[in-house]
C-alpha cells in the first residue's frame, strides 16, 4: 500500500485502540508501517479526516444540463449568450463558452454565404452544364469582362504580413470608404486585353452603353471582326433594355449564363493579380493619380502568357 493512500477503516480502528491503549504517534506509525504525520492527522479530528478541501470549485454546468447546451447548440447553433438565455441555465456566460469549445464535435464559425437557389436555378445549372458537356464551346473566341473597385487605402478586407517580432508592428491608414478610389471596367482575351475604363459616379446603362462604345468595340473589332461573343455578369445596368438593344445593333453576341451561378469569370482572377501588384508591400495613395497610374502600370505588366493560363 502507498504511503499517501488514505486510511482503511481498518487502520483507523487500529489507530484509534493504540492510542486509547497509551501508544504514543510513533509507535503506531510502526505498527501500521505508516508514516507518523499519517497517524496525527487522522487523531487530530477523525470525523474531518479525508474530507479536507482540494482548491476546486465544483463544476456546475454537469450532466442534463450540459448535455441540453450542447444538443441545443448543435440544433440551433446559436450563440453561448442566446443559448444560456434561452434554456435560462444557472451558470455564467463563461462557463457556458467553455464547455462548447470543450466539446469534440462543436467549433464555433463564421457562416457561409450562399445565393437563394430555387428549383428553376438548380435545372437552369444542371442545363448549362450539360449543353457545354456536348457542345464545344471555343473559349479562346470569348471576350470577357467585369468591373473593379480599387480604393487609396488599399484592398477592402484585412491585410497580412509576417511580422518580424524584433520590430515595430506595421500599420496601414484607414479613411473613410477607403479614402476613395476609383471604378475601373477592363477586358481581356486569348488577343490580349483591352484599353482600361476608368468611370466616374455612379453608372447606368447609358453609361454603360458608351463604356462598350469607346472600349469593347475597338477591341472586339480589332481582333475578332464585326461579330463577336461578350461575357459580363448579371448587374441591373448590364440586362437593361439599353443595352441589350445596343448589343444587337452591333452584333455582339451575349455568353448565356444562368443566373445565380458561380462566378466562373476568368477576369475575376485576374482582378486578384492586379490588386496584390498594385498594392504589394502594403502601399497605399494618397491621391487618385497615383493610384490610377498604378493601376495602368500593373494592366500593362500583365503577360499573354498569364493570359492564356485563365482560358
Amino acid at each position: 500500500m502507498g504511503k499517501d493512500a488514505q486510511l482503511s477503516p481498518a487502520e483507523k480502528g487500529a489507530i484509534l485502540a493504540f492510542c486509547k491503549a497509551g501508544y504514543s504517534n510513533r509507535a503506531i506509525a510502526g505498527e501500521l508501517g505508516r508514516p507518523k504525520d499519517v497517524v496525527r492527522c487522522y487523531l487530530r479530528d477523525p470525523e474531518a479526516y479525508g474530507t479536507r478541501y482540494n482548491g476546486m470549485k465544483p463544476r456546475i454546468l454537469v450532466g442534463s444540463a450540459c448535455r441540453l447546451l450542447l444538443r441545443e447548440a448543435s440544433k440551433v447553433g446559436s450563440s453561448a449568450r442566446l443559448l444560456k438565455t434561452t434554456l435560462n441555465l444557472d451558470a455564467s456566460l463563461r462557463t457556458c463558452q467553455r464547455r462548447l469549445q470543450q466539446s469534440p464535435i462543436l467549433n464555433y464559425e463564421k457562416r457561409k454565404h450562399m445565393p437563394n437557389l430555387q428549383a428553376k436555378h438548380k435545372i437552369a445549372r444542371v442545363e448549362y452544364a450539360k449543353r457545354h458537356l456536348r457542345e464545344s464551346t471555343n473559349w479562346t473566341e470569348i471576350i470577357w469582362s467585369d468591373e473593379k473597385k480599387f480604393n487609396l487605402d488599399g484592398p477592402d478586407g484585412f491585410q497580412s504580413y509576417w511580422h518580424d517580432l524584433r520590430k515595430e508592428p506595421d500599420t496601414f491608414l484607414t479613411r473613410q470608404k477607403g479614402g476613395g478610389g476609383v471604378m475601373v471596367w477592363g477586358a481581356f482575351s486569348s488577343k490580349g486585353l483591352s484599353e482600361l475604363a476608368f468611370l466616374e459616379g455612379n453608372q447606368k446603362a447609358d453609361d454603360y452603353v458608351e463604356t462598350l462604345e469607346n472600349y469593347l468595340l475597338p477591341f472586339g473589332h480589332c481582333h475578332y471582326g464585326p461579330r463577336f461573343t461578350f461575357m459580363q455578369d448579371g448587374a441591373s445596368i448590364h440586362r437593361a433594355k439599353t443595352t441589350m438593344a445596343w448589343f444587337a445593333e452591333n452584333g455582339v453576341d451575349i455568353f448565356d449564363h444562368p443566373s445565380l451561378s458561380p462566378d466562373l469569370n476568368p477576369i475575376e482572377n485576374l482582378w486578384g493579380v492586379l490588386a496584390r501588384s498594385v498594392y504589394a508591400n502594403g502601399r497605399q495613395f494618397m491621391t487618385l493619380h497615383d493610384l490610377v497610374e498604378a493601376i495602368k502600370r500593373a494592366w500593362s505588366g500583365l503577360s499573354q502568357t498569364y493570359l492564356d493560363k485563365l482560358i
